[in-house]
């Protein structure tokens, strides 16, 4: 039996706002950015997620969501907080900087929830079990001793995440693990700690957000299609 999608809350998943020239469909105008906004608030309990925890996020979107009703999470990646993306093919020109430590400092006191989004972002499709616990507990520790506060909810790294991945993030202390729909429909049981979202690329209008709230099955299959690019990205790091 397929698992259900649990929709607790309108989610939306971003990366970047700025801008910036950036290759790719991740970074998001500002602009564009507050026209979403107006949109989501013709929605109840919204969520608004940023993964990778750019510096942009801090400069860009934070000052456009300080008066917004919705709730905000950030996710970084503990090995990378200060630092650039070295992690990412970034091809030079989308070279960033992830967020530092009192960014994210002022992020939390601000109201906003910071979750895990690993330790070094490695897609866990190349790592075993043991693997993945370590870091799934490094992240964790890290983000917890910086900003004082439990870390329990998390999002994996590249999107990838199976069904068995759930009792580890359960057993570190994580509570809520937000996934994309694709992973979701392989489930063979329904997990009240795993959640959906919706990404959102440069190329959505508000229009097309529409259409993955309501389930369009053109835009499912596109996300899709999209997300499973990601492993180029996987297959370069791991033999660059």
């Amino acid at each position: 039996m397929q698992a259900k999608p649990n929709f607790t809350t309108n989610t939306f998943a971003y990366h970047n706002i700025s801008n910036r020239f950036n290759i790719g469909i991740n970074n998001i105008s500002p602009n564009q950015f507050e026209k979403h906004l107006k949109l989501f608030k013709n929605y109840k309990d919204v969520t608004i997620c940023f993964d990778d925890a750019y510096e942009d996020i801090y400069i860009n979107a934070y000052p456009l969501l300080m008066n917004q009703p919705f709730k905000k999470i950030i996710f970084p990646i503990s090995e990378y907080i200060g630092k650039y993306n070295d992690w990412d093919v970034n091809f030079i020109i989308n070279k960033k900087k992830h967020v530092n430590n009192k960014q994210l400092q002022d992020l939390n006191r601000s109201g906003w929830v910071i979750g895990s989004h690993g330790a070094c972002h490695i897609s866990y499709k190349t790592l075993n079990n043991n693997q993945i616990y370590d870091d799934l507990c490094k992240s964790k520790d890290t983000l917890e001793d910086l900003i004082n506060k439990d870390v329990t909810i998390f999002t994996p790294p590249f999107g990838y995440f199976e069904e068995k991945f759930i009792d580890i993030a359960l057993k570190v202390g994580y509570k809520k693990i937000y996934l994309n729909q694709c992973y979701l429909n392989k489930f063979q049981s329904i997990h009240t700690c795993a959640l959906n979202r919706f990404n959102i690329y440069k190329h959505d209008t508000t229009r097309s957000i529409k259409r993955k709230i309501n389930g369009n099955k053109i835009k499912y299959f596109i996300d899709k299609n999209i997300h499973l690019c990601s492993n180029a990205t996987v297959v370069v790091k791991k033999f660059s």
